[in-house]
């Protein structure tokens, strides 16, 4: 996994390379914009019996040292479900998650989680797995076919599900978006998803992840990208910029 984030600047827009970039182990590259915030899954659910198991333990263990009595038990419980949703989120190929915190429509914050999947699959040319993966999401809707930079063929859809209530916490509805992106080598299929509780900026959300789509690469897009700015520091105006295709 791989994360280049894009932050918020003067137009033109500059790319923010993170470290995970240059990882020579990465499998995925993609954008996002300014306001998300790396979460770590791997450290959240480490082989058991592990140096890093220990060390997470050791970790939350500080944590709840620092929560007041009353409260111990509910953020423990609290604790262990973010370690059973990481691990449920890695037995179903996410290898990267992201938090988002943003301003909804009325001014309010609005938070979103988003995350990259990548899975193994049988070979079928690139234009048919999008079209099979996106027909096999339940309840998606606003279903379109998309051609990513490289003429390479993607899907989204969309759809708002409503969650069940749970103790402390009523029923409400999430906005959740879908990009099917296959990669060049036909057996394998990223899969991008946001979620948010601001249904009301389902628009907004939907032209994000589209931006998002464009930024989506399988092989290390570094090398241009380091081109581009080196061109740009030598004949633009821009101080060496380096622009982006995002949105």
């Amino acid at each position: 996994m791989t994360e280049m984030t894009e932050k918020s600047a003067e137009v033109p827009r500059r790319l923010f390379v993170d470290d995970s970039a240059r990882d020579p182990s990465s499998m995925i590259w993609y954008a996002l914009p300014g306001g998300f915030f790396d979460v770590p899954v791997d450290a959240l659910d480490p082989e058991p019996g592990s140096g890093q198991e220990a060390h997470l333990d050791q970790a939350l263990a500080l944590v709840l040292d620092l929560v007041p009595g009353d409260r111990r038990d509910r953020y423990a419980g609290a604790l262990r479900d973010v370690r059973f949703m990481a691990g449920q989120m890695r037995s179903g190929g996410v290898i990267g998650c992201s938090l988002g915190m943003h301003y909804a429509d009325d001014g309010s914050s609005a938070s979103s989680v988003f995350t990259v999947a990548l899975t193994d699959i049988e070979w079928a040319p690139a234009k048919v797995t999008a079209v099979r993966a996106v027909s096999l999401r339940e309840s998606a809707e606003n279903v379109a076919l998309l051609t990513l930079p490289g003429s390479r063929p993607a899907a989204i859809s969309d759809t708002v599900i409503t969650m069940p209530a749970l103790e402390g916490v009523p029923s409400h509805e999430v906005y959740q978006c879908n990009l099917y992106i296959p990669a060049p080598s036909g057996t394998q299929l990223g899969v991008l998803t946001l979620s948010t509780t601001a249904v009301g900026s389902r628009k907004h959300y939907r032209e994000l992840m589209l931006g998002i789509a464009h930024t989506v690469s399988f092989h290390d897009p570094l090398p241009e990208i380091e081109r581009t700015a080196r061109d740009d520091n030598a004949t633009g105006p821009d101080g060496g910029a380096i622009a982006s295709d995002f949105g």
